[in-house]
């Protein structure tokens, strides 16, 4: 007796080897209009993609126009500090450190960026440029010998305590390695510069006469380098006071 399911299947497998057959047959004579329907089948699969993606397409399109928006000037990375930039700079006639015009502090500012250059004390020029001609030369002369303008100086948790002169006193962030530790440029030129000032108008107002008070603390007598700090401080405090003057 034959077994009923065996002789079903047999049967179907006859039957789906002759709708194959048909099938190619059919479409051996019906070439075109297969390749035809294909076609359209891939055009509308990639009508659906393109929908699809559209909005990325179209984000990523405002994402760069908003990038080109703000790709202006002001965010761009450029030496703010450089002369052409440097004479942009205004300020009220009422200033922190006494009244001077605007056409005065621009080009002060102006020829202390061209001597300063592109070191951390540019961060100063503005501040620096309102003292009294002779304490803006000292800012700028000590700052020179003690620091090279600030490229070598003290920090304090990984930032700059903004002491370029070798300054011994009271800071917002108290010391780092024995010099005083400032909060800020301005806080510095604020502090640093008030005590030129005193020795300024205590006669200590030329390099010569300053030395033995800032690098010795009384007196330089027999220290073997005194007269290099003399020297590189007066060339710069030199150049500062003839533009005042």
């Amino acid at each position: 007796m034959r077994d009923p399911l065996f002789y079903r299947g047999r049967k179907l497998l006859r039957f789906l080897k002759n709708q194959r057959q048909r099938l190619l047959g059919c479409v051996r004579k019906n070439k075109l209009i297969f390749l035809m329907l294909g076609l359209t089948s891939f055009v509308l699969v990639g009508k659906v993609l393109i929908l699809k993606t559209t909005p990325e397409a179209y984000a990523a399109i405002r994402e760069e126009a908003i990038i080109r928006q703000l790709n202006s000037p002001l965010l761009e990375k450029k030496n703010l500090f450089g002369a052409g930039d440097a004479k942009k700079l205004t300020f009220d006639k009422k200033v922190v450190f006494g009244e001077i015009t605007k056409a005065q502090t621009t080009e002060m500012e102006s020829k202390l960026f061209n001597i300063v250059g592109d070191t951390p004390i540019a961060e100063m020029v503005p501040f620096i440029a309102r003292r009294e001609s002779k304490v803006a030369a000292f800012l700028v002369g000590i700052a020179k010998k003690e620091s090279s303008f600030g490229l070598a100086s003290p920090s304090k948790g990984g930032s700059t305590c903004y002491n370029y002169w070798g300054y011994k006193g009271t800071g917002s962030r108290g010391t780092a390695l024995g010099y005083s530790c400032f909060g800020s440029a301005q806080e510095a030129i604020q502090i640093v510069g008030d005590r030129i000032e005193v020795l300024v108008a205590k006669e200590r107002n030329t390099p010569a006469k300053m030395v033995d008070t800032w690098k010795c603390g009384r007196s330089c007598a027999g220290d073997p380098g005194a007269p290099s700090w003399v020297s590189t401080v007066a060339l710069y405090f030199n150049r500062i006071v003839r533009i005042e003057g």
